[in-house]
C-alpha cells in the first residue's frame, strides 16, 4: 500500500513538473516584445526619388492611443531639416508619416511606439535620396582673395604722412644774443688795440 502511494506521489510530481515546464516554454514567446519587420524606403537603400510617405511594419499591432501620441516618427535629410509633419497613422501593424521633399543625401529616420505587451521600443535607420530633380547642397566656394590684416593696412592718417615732403628742422638760435655780445666785446678790444697803436705812431713821429 505503501509503495502504490509512493508511486502515485512521484507520476502526480512529473506531471506537475511538466506542465510547469509547458507554461513557461508558450509564455515565452508572448512575453517578447514586438520587433521591426520591415520599413519603406528599405533600410540602407538608395532611392531616386524623394518618398512622400515613411512606413514601419512591426510584428504586431503597436499600442494605439491618439491623444497619447504613443508612437513617433522624424525625418531628416542632409541638411538636418526635419522633413516629417509631426502626425503618426497607426494601421494594424503599421505607423506610418507624411514626408514634405528635402535635400539629397542620406536621410535619417527616427521611430518610437509602445509595444503591444505596453514596453516601449525605439530605432533608427537611413535611406539614401539621389533624385536628379532635386537640389544637392552645394559646398561653400573657397576664397580666393586675400585679405590684408587690419594692422597691416595703412590708415588715412598714415597715408596723408607718407604722402607729405618733411619740412627742413629750424636752426637752433637760442645762443643768438651771447654770439653778437661776444662779437661786440671782440669788435670793442680790436678797436682799443688799433687806436693805441695809432697814438704811438703819432707820437713817435713828432718826437
Amino acid at each position: 500500500m505503501t509503495v502504490r502511494k509512493k508511486n502515485a506521489r512521484s507520476r502526480a510530481g512529473l506531471a506537475l513538473a511538466g506542465a510547469l515546464l509547458l507554461a513557461v516554454i508558450g509564455a515565452g514567446p508572448a512575453q517578447a516584445h514586438d520587433a521591426l519587420q520591415s520599413t519603406s524606403p528599405d533600410r540602407d537603400a538608395t532611392v531616386t526619388a524623394a518618398p512622400d510617405t515613411v512606413t514601419l511594419t512591426l510584428s504586431e499591432p503597436p499600442t494605439d492611443s491618439e491623444s497619447l501620441n504613443l508612437s513617433v516618427i522624424t525625418v531628416t535629410d542632409s541638411t538636418g531639416k526635419t522633413l516629417s509633419d509631426g502626425n503618426v497613422t497607426v494601421t494594424g501593424p503599421t505607423i506610418s508619416t507624411r514626408v514634405a521633399p528635402g535635400s539629397n543625401g542620406p536621410y535619417t529616420v527616427l521611430w518610437r511606439t509602445v509595444s503591444s505587451d505596453g514596453h516601449p521600443i525605439e530605432g533608427n535607420y537611413s535611406c539614401t535620396v539621389q533624385d536628379p530633380a532635386a537640389v544637392t547642397p552645394a559646398a561653400p566656394p573657397a576664397s580666393t582673395t586675400e585679405s590684408v590684416p587690419p594692422s597691416a593696412a595703412p590708415s588715412p592718417t598714415q597715408s596723408a604722412a607718407a604722402n607729405t615732403v618733411p619740412k627742413a628742422p629750424r636752426p637752433d638760435d637760442s645762443n643768438g644774443p651771447l654770439v653778437v655780445g661776444i662779437g661786440a666785446v671782440i669788435i670793442a678790444i680790436l678797436g682799443g688795440i688799433l687806436y693805441l697803436a695809432r697814438r704811438r705812431r703819432e707820437q713817435t713821429g713828432n718826437g
